[in-house]
């Protein structure tokens, strides 16, 4: 367990408080939906899908944080400008929880922050993301939009060694301070299930003593693009080994986590109470105690 020198910032996106010294505040859920790929996903460019079905996606996950005190975000994925402009409202209206706009394409991403400053969610939405290498447009755009909380990658493809990261995230916050954004949550980019990818676990503590944000990363692709777990382990115990990489990076740190698709939350939400659980008792040993009662350790124990 770590207790940090530097100030750990809180940010309040939505309803939603994010950051904090471990201990303080339950780990950051963000579970994506509308992915390409996804069953209920009909007509990905033109966004049409199963709303039953996404409705009750979202319900377990509401069900799920209200048990658990974990919570939550949707990380809403579109392809195109129109797909966007039916997932964002479906999403808005179905949930209060914080909303992630997701996009490859920058110009994508541009048309959602449109579409969510039209809406006025620009307070519970979270853009995805800042990196090196974004334009002066569309850090402008996201500034004229109003959302102020992004993701924040420490990505560099030419050096994934921690020295590396830390030199890209430098220009990927200015980039995000241009863009508007007061509320950075630092992803250290994992790449993969490769032999380096214990750099951005590595990052999570780092990168929380020196700048003081919320900071994570996205697990939901890391064992299940591994060979070797695809070869010898069977479909239904895989979950055990992804459960075990959110535990390791909630106990380093971190204060978000991307899980991965938004219908496997059932499985998640309680493990990573658990260990939220088993950090707040740890650090009360530090004289660090939640910082509200939704927390699970009160969940758990009350």
């Amino acid at each position: 367990m770590f207790k940090f020198n530097t100030e750990q910032k809180v940010y309040q996106i939505g309803k939603v408080q994010v950051g904090g010294q471990p201990g303080e505040l339950p780990t950051f859920l963000i579970g994506s939906i509308f992915w390409l790929g996804q069953k209920m996903v009909q007509d990905a460019n033109r966004g049409i899908f199963d709303a039953k079905e996404a409705e009750a996606i979202i319900n377990k996950m509401e069900t799920l944080r209200d048990l658990t005190g974990v919570p939550f975000a949707l990380d809403v994925v579109g392809t195109t400008e129109e797909a966007f402009s039916k997932y964002i409202p479906f999403v808005a209206d179905k949930t209060d929880a914080p909303i992630m706009l997701d996009a490859m394409s920058p110009k994508t991403r541009m048309a959602g922050a449109e579409i969510i400053k039209n809406a006025g969610l620009q307070d519970r939405c979270i853009y995805n993301s800042f990196y090196k290498g974004v334009s002066k447009a569309e850090a402008a755009k996201v500034k004229e939009c109003g959302i102020t909380a992004s993701i924040v990658l420490a990505d560099n493809p030419k050096d994934n060694s921690l020295e590396g990261k830390m030199q890209v995230l430098e220009e990927a916050l200015a980039l995000a301070k241009e863009g508007g954004i007061t509320k950075p949550l630092i992803d250290t980019a994992i790449p993969a299930f490769e032999p380096d990818m214990g750099t951005a676990v590595r990052a999570i503590p780092k990168i929380k003593e020196k700048y003081g944000h919320p900071t994570g990363l996205g697990t939901g692709n890391v064992v299940t693009t591994m060979g070797w777990v695809k070869a010898h382990v069977p479909k239904e115990f895989r979950l055990g080994t992804r459960t075990a990489t959110n535990a390791i990076m909630q106990t380093l740190g971190a204060n978000w986590l991307m899980f991965g698709p938004a219908e496997q939350s059932d499985f998640v939400f309680p493990a990573v109470a658990i260990v939220d659980t088993y950090i707040a008792s740890a650090m009360g040993d530090l004289d660090i105690r939640p910082l509200h009662e939704q927390h699970p350790i009160y969940k758990i124990f009350l």
